[in-house]
């Protein structure tokens, strides 16, 4: 600690020698919600003035995951193209309310459609891919954020590999890291050939709705000759391709990716670490399933007499085919066999008796074919022990509705595990890392989509008015915002009532009230000078300066009380 002081550098729970000079932002994941909430932070950061000069442009450091990552990569780029931010948002709010990316993705999916790309294997997240490369990002490439031009310095794209299970970084091939991770340390050259639409779509990549890219055989595309010649090389070698998935998997916040940004120190490089965040810390509770069956329900069935009944059912389908054949053989006799059209139906009737018995012998000897297959396979990765226990249980003895809670409420404790406990877990502990290190005292602020949510805001502020602190105007917006569900599209009836519009504003005022509360925080005065944050040794110039930034900080608040939509009305002034 003696060390640290005497190069400047203020102890632990000090306020930062330079507060705001120097700002890392994360992006979390969650879809359009996260795209459109961060989307607003960034405009109100745009908006409010640090020394003479956006606070934005403090940022020198954004690490985006899953939805994040289709603002984080747009913004860099546009960025590096030299566009203003007002173009970046106008661009994006045309994106994400006119794309549906579901619809577009599918439709690639269809027999006669082809991907744009020959290389990649025809699957939803590959077409995804390239509808991020038509809508988004226009064939460009890492290579196209060497040399950063903008006030960002490092920037990182966090996806989830699926070898070692550890985080798996895309960055700007001028940042220090490489893009990969310990395990996979990709060259800077290779690296470079990677599309940035892909990146999003590695980010962004959530189990269940989409199959993972494959490293690095998804990524190679005509222009890549360095990712063509590392394929073939793993082919020759036969070493098999690893898969890449949602970096929320891993860390659904980014903030990792942020805390490791030149950890060698002995103090966080960054002034400021804000996170942008639209997950919940809550979930619903678990509630199993206990349906009662009603008196005769099919459900009230046995397993032994349901099959029992379809092997009944067969036998019945089986006598209606035979007295169809023979009926309609006999049924001409009345007639004679006259040669007209009666005849020549019922001679054709038994044809398709035959065929529609051959069919069904057919279709249940390859069902019972498959099904032993798919039971041997299953079975062959269960230890033996475990049929050895069941072999006492009388399966076939228990009715559909008691075998019915046994299996559901199985798959759907497993499925909660996976998409929201596990990630919830994750999240607490990076949370944690954060806020309980005395280190990051004064150096972290987090933007939460519920923040603002009277609920929220009340477990936080026990004695707080939230009427006269938030009003009305914001709290119809933040509810509404706040239940918008993890999607990558916008439906008709959400664009009626614009729902874009009111998750960018959620995340323009929710940026507003926290970079206000820290502001606060850092300028207090406390009665103890032994309890001083540090605040009133910095620079008085320095101080003025925060003052300022404070004092504007407030001014915004109370417009945004006032008029909500404020900050998007001069937005919308200047696309004109």
């Amino acid at each position: 600690m003696e060390n640290i002081q005497k190069q400047g550098i203020p102890a632990t729970g000090k306020v930062p020698q330079n507060p705001l000079e120097k700002i890392a932002i994360s992006l979390s994941g969650g879809g359009y919600r996260a795209a459109s909430f961060h989307l607003g932070g960034l405009a109100y950061l745009n908006h409010l003035r640090h020394q003479e000069k956006p606070l934005l442009e403090h940022v020198e450091m954004i690490s985006t995951v899953s939805g994040g990552t289709i603002t984080g990569i747009v913004y860099t780029l546009m960025k590096q193209n030299g566009s203003s931010f007002e173009s970046c948002y106008h661009f994006l709010m045309g994106k994400l309310e006119s794309i549906d990316l579901v619809a577009t993705g599918i439709e690639k999916l269809n027999p006669n459609s082809e991907l744009n790309n020959k290389h990649k294997a025809k699957n939803l997240i590959n077409a995804f891919a390239e509808q991020y490369e038509e809508h988004f990002t226009k064939g460009a490439t890492l290579a196209d954020l060497s040399n950063m031009k903008s006030h960002l310095k490092s920037v990182v794209f966090n996806a989830t590999e699926f070898t070692n299970a550890i985080n798996f970084r895309f960055r700007n091939p001028d940042s220090r890291l490489r893009t990969g991770n310990d395990a996979f340390r990709i060259p800077t050259a290779v690296s470079k050939e990677i599309k940035l639409s892909d990146i999003i779509a590695s980010s962004s990549c959530f189990p269940g709705g989409f199959e993972p890219l494959l490293w690095p055989n998804d990524y190679v595309h005509e222009d890549s000759i360095l990712l063509k010649a590392l394929k073939e090389k793993n082919d020759e070698k036969n070493i098999q391709a690893t898969g890449i998935m949602d970096g929320g998997i891993y860390d659904n916040q980014g903030v990792e990716s942020i805390m490791m940004y030149k950890n060698g120190l002995e103090r966080p490089y960054f002034d400021l670490i804000i996170v942008s965040d639209v997950a919940s810390p809550d979930m619903n509770a678990y509630k199993p399933f206990n349906e009662q069956p009603k008196k005769n329900n099919w459900k009230s069935l046995t397993l032994n007499q349901i099959v029992a009944k379809a092997k009944s059912f067969l036998s019945q389908v089986n006598r209606v085919l035979l007295m169809v054949f023979f009926f309609s053989l006999l049924i001409p006799l009345i007639w004679g066999y006259e040669n007209n059209i009666f005849t020549g139906f019922f001679l054709t009737l038994p044809i398709f008796s035959v065929i529609l018995f051959l069919c069904k012998r057919w279709l249940i000897k390859e069902s019972l074919t498959r099904y032993e297959k798919v039971k041997q396979a299953t079975f062959s990765l269960i230890d033996p022990f475990y049929f050895k226990k069941l072999a006492k249980l009388k399966i076939g003895e228990l009715s559909y509705h008691r075998v019915e809670p046994l299996l559901v409420n199985r798959g759907m404790s497993l499925l909660t595990l996976l998409s929201v406990v596990f990630l919830k877990v994750i999240r607490r502990l990076n949370y944690k890392r954060l806020y309980e290190h005395p280190h990051y005292d004064f150096r972290r602020s987090t933007s939460l989509i519920r923040e603002l949510t009277e609920k929220t805001w009340k477990s936080r502020h026990k004695n707080g008015d939230y009427n006269h602190e938030i009003g009305n105007n914001i709290k119809e917006i933040v509810e509404t915002a706040a239940e918008f569900g993890t999607t990558l599209w916008f439906t008709d009836e959400e664009k009626l009532e614009k729902m874009l519009e009111m998750l960018v504003v959620t995340g323009q005022l929710t940026m507003c009230y926290n970079i206000k509360t820290y502001l606060e925080d850092l300028v207090a005065a406390p009665e103890d000078e032994q309890d001083s944050n540090g605040f009133q040794d910095l620079p008085m110039a320095t101080q003025q300066t925060l003052l300022l930034t404070l004092s504007n900080c407030q001014q915004h608040w109370e417009k945004f009380k006032e008029n909500p939509y404020f900050l998007s009305e001069i937005l919308q002034t200047s696309k004109k």
